[in-house]
């Protein structure tokens, strides 16, 4: 913790300019925070309406969380994995602690997220039934899934740069781990025989904890966001332990 907050600075700024440089790459800028996942949910939407034929705002904006809390979820951790590979030529010069690198990418990934959450949270509430109590779970739900990409991110950065096939993997993973996190459909859809092995993937508990909060006006389900919570504590224990096991190590052990 006392490393982290001396190196503060150097996180908040590189994450500035991560976000910045990002940007110019489009003509369009900050615009595509936003247009990325509208593009993503309106895919889904046209063919979901078709398939169970539900439709309207509620429907889009069910599918528009899920792509959200996921775009933030996989964006984040899939960085994550090459930010130590592609900052390598730095850690030849600089001796910084390695961490420091996943946490920017985090941070960029965060604020993106952040900005594209912002506006569809306004849109729900301004087509819904207006804001409630229920809002104040969201920093609990939101905090919960930073501190599990923190610490997924942790161990991923460390594990790819020595084995860097496990970056497929990661890939295929994730792309199975899309059709089954709920993003498209909700816990309504799953067989009840099934649903404990549903709630078990920490990322559907988010979803559906921030669908209960905006859409519904409830409150989450608490004993599933603690098992949540135990998923994130476990990953941030693991990651802070491998960070800093190979944090002098990584030079010579990897051949990048």
């Amino acid at each position: 913790m006392s490393d982290l907050l001396r190196y503060k600075d150097i996180i908040f700024y590189r994450t500035l300019a991560g976000l910045k440089s990002e940007a110019r790459r489009n003509h369009l800028g900050y615009l595509w925070f936003v247009l990325e996942p509208l593009l993503s949910t309106g895919v889904l939407y046209f063919a979901m309406s078709h398939l169970t034929g539900q439709r309207g705002a509620v429907a889009v904006f069910t599918i528009l969380l899920g792509m959200l809390v996921w775009q933030w979820f996989e964006g984040s951790v899939m960085l994550s994995a090459d930010s130590l590979t592609n900052k390598f030529h730095i850690h030849q010069q600089v001796p910084l602690p390695k961490y420091l690198f996943p946490l920017v990418d985090i941070g960029t990934n965060t604020i993106r997220f952040a900005f594209a959450f912002s506006i569809v949270l306004a849109a729900c509430l301004f087509f819904g039934s207006g804001p409630s109590l229920t809002l104040l779970w969201l920093p609990l739900v939101l905090g919960l899934q930073l501190a599990l990409i923190t610490g997924l991110s942790l161990v991923v950065s460390i594990s790819v740069t020595l084995l860097p096939d496990l970056r497929v993997l990661l890939q295929s993973g994730f792309r199975m781990l899309f059709f089954v996190s709920g993003i498209f459909f909700t816990a309504e859809r799953v067989p009840a025989h099934l649903l404990p092995y549903f709630h078990a993937n920490p990322v559907t508990v988010l979803i559906e904890s921030y669908r209960a909060i905006i859409l519904n006006h409830r409150a989450p389900d608490l004993a599933l966001l603690g098992q949540t919570a135990l998923t994130a504590t476990a990953f941030l224990v693991l990651g802070a332990f491998i960070q800093t096991y190979f944090d002098k190590r990584l030079l010579k052990l990897t051949n990048v």
